[in-house]
């Protein structure tokens, strides 16, 4: 089943997929973050969070190596 997942300031909330009722909540201030594929609102709230932090992992990763090996490079060239 797919799930419109909403969020109003710090609330998420995940409504079935029907756009009539996606828009009385839009209407109500929810914005909308994604459509998401699972079998409840929690799992369609927990598939979004993983998928945000996924996505996160690998700038975070490039991040945590490119500055060792610019603080190396560095030392190499001023010694």
């Amino acid at each position: 089943m797919d799930f419109y997942v909403l969020k109003k300031k710090n609330e998420l909330i995940a409504i079935p997929a029907d756009e009539q009722h996606c828009k009385q909540y839009l209407d109500n201030g929810y914005f909308y973050i994604d459509k998401v594929a699972a079998c409840d609102e929690r799992t369609a709230i927990r598939h979004l969070q993983s998928k945000y932090q996924r996505s996160m992992r690998l700038p975070l990763l490039i991040v945590a190596i490119a500055i060792p090996v610019l603080v190396i490079t560095w030392w190499q060239f001023t010694h």
